[in-house]
C-alpha cells in the first residue's frame, strides 16, 4: 500500500500581518520621527524582525519564488563581492543591510499580503504616506525659512522633503510615481463619492508633487507613466500622433526644473560617472568592486541604477537583480493578459487583473525614473516586487494560463536579456561619452 505523507496545512499570520502593517506605517508615514530626537528608536526595524517571527512560526506555506531566491543569491553574492575587494567587514555590512531593506520585505510582503482585503490595507498606508509627505512639503514651501511642520529643511532652498530616506527629493519623487496607478486602482473599486474624488484629488497632488522635488528624474518617469498609459490604452499610432503634439508642453516642463545642479555636476558629469561604472565593471566584471564603493571609487553616485549595480556586483549581481525585476513584470503581464470574458462575473478577478496592469505601470515609473537616479535597492521597490508577486501567487490558484506560465524557460529568456541589456547601456554610454 503506498503510504501517504501528511500535507502541511494553509494557515495565515494574523500576527505577522498586524506587525507587519505597523512596519509599513513606520516605514512610510513615520510617525516616530515626527517629533526632532537626536537618537530615535528604530521602530520600523524591530517592527520587521516582529513581523518576520510570526511569519517564520505562523504562516504556512512560506512562498519565494525564483524572485526570493534571486535575491538570496544576491545577498550571499554581497560579501563574496567584499572577499573579492578584500574588505570582508564592508562586505558582511551591506549584506546585512540588503538583508533588513530589500531581501525581508520582499519575503514578507509577498508571504503575509496575500488577499485583496490585505493588499487594499497596505496600499492605504502607502496613499496616506503620500498625504502626508504632500502636506509636509506643501507646510515647508509656506515657511518663510523653509522649515516644515516636521523641523526637516527644504532640500537647496526650493525641493519639498519629508523624513529618512525620503529627506532625498528624488525618492520622494519616485514614491509619489509608483503610487499614482495603486490611487486609481483603488479609485476603480469605490462607489463612494467623496472616496472617488479624494484620489482623484490626491493622483493630481501626486503629480504636483513630483513638481514641487523638482527632481529631472522624477519628471521624465512621469513622462514615460504618461506614454505608457496612451501606448496600452489607444495603440501604437496614437501614441506617436500624441508624442508629436506633447513634446512642445513636455519642452516647456523641463524648462520649468531646476538645471542639473552642481551636486550632480552637471549632464557631462552625470554621463562622466556612467562611463567610470564601465571601467569599474572592467576592473572587476565577475563580482564588482563591491556594494556601497561606487563613491569611494568615483566621488559621486552613478546617478543609474543599472549602472550601479554592474558596477558594484558585477555581471553576476546585475543578473540577479535584473531577473528580479524582469520576472515579476512578466509575471503581471501575464496576469493582465488574461481573457477577461472568462471571468466576467468574477469581479473580484477582474479587479486583480486591474490590479496587475497598475502595478506594472508603477514598476515602469520605477525603472524610466531609476535610470537617473541610483535607487538600486531602495527599500519601497522590494515592497512592491513583494505585493506583485503576492498578487501572481493569487491568482495563479484560480487562472490555468497564468497557473501554467512555464517560469523555468522564462526566467533563462530574461538571464539572457538580461546580458543583452548589458551590451545595449554599454554601447549607448560608450556613444555618448
Amino acid at each position: 500500500m503506498t503510504r501517504e505523507f501528511p500535507q502541511d496545512k494553509e494557515t495565515n499570520s494574523n500576527a505577522g500581518f498586524f506587525f507587519l502593517l505597523l512596519y509599513s506605517v513606520a516605514l512610510f508615514i513615520r510617525p516616530q520621527e515626527w517629533s526632532y530626537t537626536p537618537d530615535p528608536f528604530p521602530f520600523a526595524r524591530v517592527l520587521l524582525i516582529l513581523a518576520f517571527i510570526f511569519y517564520l512560526v505562523g504562516q504556512r506555506p512560506k512562498i519565494m519564488g525564483y524572485q526570493g531566491l534571486f535575491l538570496l543569491m544576491l545577498f550571499l553574492l554581497i560579501p563574496i563581492s567584499g572577499i573579492r575587494n578584500y574588505d570582508l567587514g564592508e562586505g558582511i555590512t551591506q549584506a546585512q543591510n540588503f538583508f533588513t531593506y530589500s531581501f525581508l520585505p520582499f519575503i514578507l510582503f509577498a508571504g503575509l499580503v496575500n488577499t485583496p482585503k490585505k493588499q487594499h490595507w497596505v496600499f492605504i498606508i502607502m496613499l496616506v504616506a503620500c498625504a502626508v509627505m504632500l502636506h509636509h512639503g506643501l507646510s515647508q514651501k509656506a515657511s518663510p525659512d523653509g522649515i516644515g511642520w516636521s523641523g526637516e529643511l527644504l532640500s537647496q532652498g526650493t525641493r519639498i522633503t519629508f523624513l529618512g530616506f525620503f529627506n532625498d527629493p528624488n525618492d520622494l519623487s519616485m514614491f509619489f510615481i509608483m503610487n499614482i496607478p495603486i490611487a486609481f486602482y483603488l479609485r476603480s473599486l469605490s462607489t463612494n463619492f467623496f472616496i472617488r474624488h479624494s484620489l482623484l484629488l490626491l493622483s493630481i497632488g501626486l503629480v504636483y508633487g513630483v513638481y514641487l522635488a523638482n527632481s529631472r528624474g522624477g519628471l521624465i518617469g512621469l513622462m514615460f507613466l504618461s506614454l505608457a498609459f496612451v501606448y496600452f490604452k489607444y495603440g501604437k499610432i496614437k501614441t506617436i500622433f500624441i508624442t508629436i503634439i506633447m513634446a512642445p508642453l513636455a519642452y516647456i516642463a523641463m524648462s520649468m526644473f531646476r538645471t542639473i545642479d552642481a551636486d550632480e555636476s552637471s549632464a557631462d558629469g552625470r554621463i562622466e560617472a556612467w562611463y567610470e561604472g564601465i571601467q569599474m565593471f572592467k576592473y572587476r566584471p565577475i563580482f564588482g568592486i563591491g556594494k556601497g564603493q561606487f563613491v569611494d571609487f568615483h566621488g559621486l553616485t552613478a546617478h543609474n541604477s543599472f549602472v550601479l549595480v554592474w558596477a558594484e556586483l558585477g555581471v553576476l549581481g546585475y543578473s540577479l537583480w535584473f531577473l528580479t525585476i524582469s520576472l515579476t513584470l512578466m509575471l503581471l503581464v501575464g496576469i493582465f493578459n488574461i481573457d477577461k470574458e472568462k471571468y466576467i462575473a468574477n469581479k473580484s478577478m477582474l479587479n486583480d487583473i486591474f490590479l496587475a496592469k497598475c502595478l506594472f505601470f508603477s514598476f515602469l515609473g520605477y525603472l524610466s525614473t531609476a535610470f537617473f537616479l541610483s535607487r538600486s535597492y531602495i527599500v519601497f521597490l522590494y515592497v512592491f516586487l513583494g505585493l506583485s508577486y503576492a498578487l501572481f501567487c493569487r491568482v495563479k490558484k484560480i487562472d490555468e494560463g497564468v497557473n501554467s506560465i512555464n517560469i523555468n524557460q522564462l526566467t533563462i529568456k530574461l538571464a539572457g536579456l538580461s546580458l543583452l541589456s548589458l551590451i545595449g547601456l554599454y554601447i549607448i554610454i560608450t556613444i555618448l561619452v
